[in-house]
């Protein structure tokens, strides 16, 4: 159920999600994931993946009633991290006062859950970890924590089978932007590690995880960088990638020819601001320059217009109304829970959970004493069970088609955001336009290069 509801969140959450590689869904298996969004990793670990997981959490969560059930249902492992133990100074007290050194009650604090991961490991149980440790808003890897691979080792260690092996499964999580509603998710399962031997270095086994999931992803030094780069792409090839492994070949690549000329790259980045400011697309762009006479230009809108104005704008308007009040409460109740700030993200997930199916029951509640209201007497009891699933139904679908009509069917609003700039500031347009013109041509100048040219590039930009 739990598996069910996450799949469910994945796929409200992100607008497109895009699955690559062939991970290994068998038994004793460390799943292994980068840490970007403390709110989303485990939900999308839990939903999307093959496999059912044993998550690994902080043990300040179970102290939370919203959380608590769930990971319990998800028979969740506590873990005391670092950063959480040197917070609890009662606890640290009380150690002191026994007499133990403070590297042997540190040492002790995980000895159960270790104990526990190594049990699960030999009973078959597929272990969720996230070996950086903490979650982070940086687009690249932070340094691991060896924990997982010593619980590996401790398991073949503890097991009476001399073949036993432990797997380790690395999953490269790449977000498009991971706080934006609807974004796109790209996740790709590496390479699994098996792991034989209890005489296996700690340091080796990281060393292999870490490139392995260095390989699934795109890295960049913010996420400014990763957005430039995502709109040269996008200027390239005229679509958005289809997985980070693509992503990352195309910017390794193209590096060293564009950082060549820096300024180059600051028009580029300015450019893709400016669309910014605008709410305007590049694909919007395209389509304005194709249809570059007034006559075509102004005719495609006003055709479409009417579809948005009857259809889709009521449908966006009456989905968001809805909706509003369950997506405030949800900020609302998170705050209300916790002061710390690494938590109130989860609780707005935890409190979502419950929060939006009882919004839901009670729409179709009053959605149901109107209908009775409306037509009184017409119905007869098999007639009110129909009536009341119809009900519950008419909400979600309400979102779903608000939703769909905004991502895939009405154009309308950006292009009309193009046509006032058109209309009402020719200057302003001829200039973006003029900008566009020559920064998409030198991009496509500059990954067309011919490979003679690529030594010298590199040479001049210091990557020889």
């Amino acid at each position: 159920m739990l598996r069910g509801l996450a799949y469910a969140v994945c796929r409200i959450f992100f607008r497109r999600v895009h699955l690559s590689g062939s991970p290994y869904v068998g038994p004793s298996c460390l799943w292994a994931a980068n840490h970007t969004s403390g709110i989303v990793d485990p939900i999308v670990m839990f939903g999307l993946c093959p496999a059912p997981l044993r998550p690994i959490s902080k043990h300040t969560l179970f102290s939370h009633p919203v959380m608590r059930p769930l990971l319990q249902a998800a028979r969740a492992i506590p873990i005391r991290r670092m950063q959480d133990m040197k917070l609890e100074v009662e606890g640290q007290k009380n150690e002191r006062d026994k007499g133990t050194p403070e590297k042997e009650w540190r040492g002790n604090a995980n000895t159960e859950a270790f104990r526990t991961v190594s049990d699960a490991l030999l009973a078959g149980d597929c272990i969720l970890i996230f070996p950086e440790g903490v979650s982070h808003d940086e687009p690249y890897l932070h340094a691991f924590k060896t924990g997982i691979a010593r619980m590996a080792l401790q398991a073949i260690t503890h097991s009476p089978r001399p073949d036993q092996c432990i797997f380790l499964q690395p999953v490269a999580i790449d977000y498009e932007e991971k706080d934006e509603f609807r974004s796109d998710l790209n996740m790709h399962f590496c390479e699994p590690i098996v792991l034989t031997s209890n005489e296996m270095e700690v340091e080796d086994i990281m060393s292999g995880l870490r490139q392995s999931l260095a390989e699934g992803l795109a890295q960049f030094e913010d996420w400014n960088e990763k957005r430039n780069w995502k709109f040269v792409f996008e200027m390239a090839y005229g679509r958005a990638p289809h997985s980070a492994r693509e992503f990352r070949a195309f910017v390794e690549e193209q590096r060293p020819r564009f950082r060549a000329d820096p300024v180059f790259l600051a028009r580029v980045q300015t450019m893709r601001r400016m669309l910014m400011a605008l709410s305007i697309e590049p694909f919007q762009l395209i389509w304005g320059e194709t249809h570059e006479r007034k006559r075509s230009f102004y005719a495609i809108l006003f055709k479409h217009v009417w579809l948005h104005l009857l259809v889709s704008l009521p449908l966006q308007y009456a989905s968001g109304l809805l909706w509003y009040v369950p997506y405030r409460l949800c900020g609302t109740f998170a705050d209300l829970s916790t002061k710390d700030r690494d938590v109130v993200a989860t609780m707005k997930i935890g409190h979502g959970l419950w929060l939006f199916p009882l919004w839901g029951a009670l729409l179709a509640g009053l959605t149901f004493l109107a209908a009775r209201a409306w037509m009184p007497g017409a119905v007869d009891s098999t007639g009110n069970i129909v009536a009341f699933v119809a009900s519950a139904v008419f909400s979600p679908l309400l979102l779903v088609a608000g939703l769909w009509f905004a991502e895939r069917r009405d154009f309308f609003p950006g292009y009309w955001r193009l046509a006032r700039l058109r209309l009402f500031f020719p200057r302003a347009w001829r200039e973006v336009m003029t900008e566009w013109r020559e920064i998409s041509q030198g991009v496509i100048e500059r990954i067309q290069a011919p490979e003679e040219d690529e030594g010298q590039v590199r040479r001049v930009s210091g990557f020889s």
